[in-house]
C-alpha cells in the first residue's frame, strides 16, 4: 500500500493504534510504501489514509517470481541436482577386520568402478566381491553393500596355516631349578628320579636309548616332570602419582568431508593437555535426501596434571592389585603349596616382595 498525500503520519498512527501489522516500510516521495499483513476487509478507515498498490497472497508472490527468471532457473537446477545426485555414490566406506592389504583392496575396488561419483545402477556388488576374492589372496571374506548413497565394504584376513619348522631336538630339559615330585613319560626314557633336585638346563628325558632287538633308537622325547619350584614377585610404586584434573574448558574443531576428502581448519592441540572425542554427522535436506558431505566435529577437553602424594594405605592397595595380577599369571595351571608376602618402604618407593612355592611342569 501507498499512503495518500499528507496522510503518512495519520496512516502509521492508525495502524499502530488498531493493531494492523505492516512491513517493508520505505519512503516514496512525500509518502511511504509498505505491506500490510493482516488488514481486515471491512476496514475502510485505513483506505482513507492509504491506497492499495499491489496484489497479495500466493498469487502476488508467484507474479513476483515470474519477474525474476534467475530465481526460477536456480530452483530448477537445484532440484535437478538433488534428483540426479541420488543416483550416484557419494562415499565408499571400507572396514578391515584383519591384517589384509588395505591399499591393494582399495585399488581393486577402484578398478571395478566402486568409487565416489559412480552410478549405483551400474554397480554390481556380487561381481565386485568375486573380483576382490580373485585378486586379493590375503582376503578370506568380502561383503559389498549399498545403503542410500554410501557403499560399505567389509573384508577379513585369510589366515594361512604355517606348519611348525622341523626341529632336531630329541631331549627334554629343565626350564628352571626344582625338586622332582613326580614325572610321566610318553616317549623316550627318563634320566631323573622322584625326589631328585635338578638345575635349569639339566636333561630330564632322553630320546636316544638302547633296545634289545633294534640297537640304538632315536625318537623325540615327550613327557612331563612336575617339580616343586620357587618363584618371586616384586612390585613397586612411586610415592607420588600424577592425576588428571579437567579445567572445564573445551576447544571445538569442525571439518567437512566431501567424497572421502576432508576440508577444514585442523587446529592442533597438545595431546598431553587435551582429550579428544570426535563425531561425524550427515547433512540431509527435507529430512530424507542426504547430501554428499559430512561434518566432523572434534571436541578437545583441556585438563591439567596434578602431582599427589600417596598415603601408605593407598600405596599398599595398589601393590596388592599388581601382586594379584602377577600371581594369576605365574600360577596358572600350577599347584600352589605356600606363599609369603612382605611390604616395605625403601628409597622413596613402596615395594612388595612375594615368594611362591608351587608344583608345575618344568620339562621343556
Amino acid at each position: 500500500m501507498r499512503t495518500l498525500p499528507g496522510k503518512k503520519n495519520a496512516a502509521l498512527y492508525y495502524m499502530q493504534k488498531n493493531g494492523v501489522y505492516f512491513t517493508d516500510l520505505r519512503p516514496d516521495g512525500d509518502g511511504a510504501v509498505f505491506r500490510v499483513l493482516n488488514r481486515r476487509k471491512k476496514d475502510k478507515r485505513l483506505l482513507s489514509y492509504a491506497e492499495i498498490t499491489g496484489g497479495k497472497g500466493l498469487i502476488y508472490d508467484i507474479k513476483k517470481l515470474i519477474k525474476r527468471p534467475g530465481v526460477i532457473i536456480g530452483a530448477l537446477l537445484f532440484a535437478f541436482a538433488l534428483r540426479f545426485s541420488d543416483s550416484l555414490l557419494w562415499d565408499v566406506r571400507y572396514e578391515s577386520r584383519g591384517g589384509e592389504n588395505r591399499e591393494n583392496v582399495m585399488r581393486v575396488l577402484s578398478e571395478c568402478g566402486l568409487k565416489s561419483g559412480a552410478f549405483k545402477a551400474l554397480t554390481d556388488c556380487e561381481s565386485i566381491e568375486n573380483t576382490v576374492m580373485l585378486k586379493c589372496p590375503d582376503v578370506s571374506y568380502v561383503n559389498v553393500g549399498i545403503k542410500g548413497n554410501v557403499a560399505y565394504v567389509t573384508t577379513d584376513e585369510r589366515v594361512v596355516f604355517t606348519p611348525p619348522a622341523p626341529t632336531d631336538k630329541t631331549d627334554l630339559f629343565a626350564s628352571e631349578d626344582g625338586y622332582i615330585i613326580r614325572y610321566e613319560t610318553f616317549s623316550g626314557v627318563p634320566v631323573i628320579e622322584k625326589g631328585q633336585t635338578v638345575k635349569k638346563g639339566e636333561m630330564l628325558f632322553s630320546g636316544t636309548y638302547e633296545t634289545h632287538h633294534n640297537g640304538t633308537v632315536t625318537v623325540r622325547a615327550r613327557g612331563n616332570a612336575y617339580a616343586l619350584v620357587r618363584r618371586e614377585i616384586l612390585c613397586e610404586t612411586d610415592e607420588t602419582v600424577s592425576e588428571r584434573s579437567y579445567t572445564g574448558k573445551e576447544r571445538i574443531n569442525r571439518a567437512v568431508t566431501l567424497f572421502s576428502h576432508t576440508f577444514g581448519i585442523n587446529r592442533f592441540y597438545d595431546e598431553n593437555n587435551y582429550e579428544k572425542t570426535e563425531t561425524t554427522d550427515s547433512v540431509t535436506v527435507f529430512g530424507a535426501v542426504r547430501l554428499p558431505f559430512y561434518v566432523k566435529t572434534g571436541v578437545y577437553r583441556e585438563y591439567c596434571t596434578v602431582e599427589r602424594k600417596l598415603s601408605r594405605e593407598e600405596a599398599y592397595r595398589e601393590l596388592d592389585r599388581m601382586y594379584e595380577t602377577r600371581f594369576k599369571e605365574l600360577t596358572e595351571g600350577a599347584e600352589v603349596r605356600e606363599t609369603s608376602v612382605k611390604r616395605y618402604y625403601e628409597d622413596g618407593r613402596y615395594k612388595l616382595r612375594g615368594e611362591i612355592w608351587m608344583v608345575c611342569n618344568i620339562a621343556k
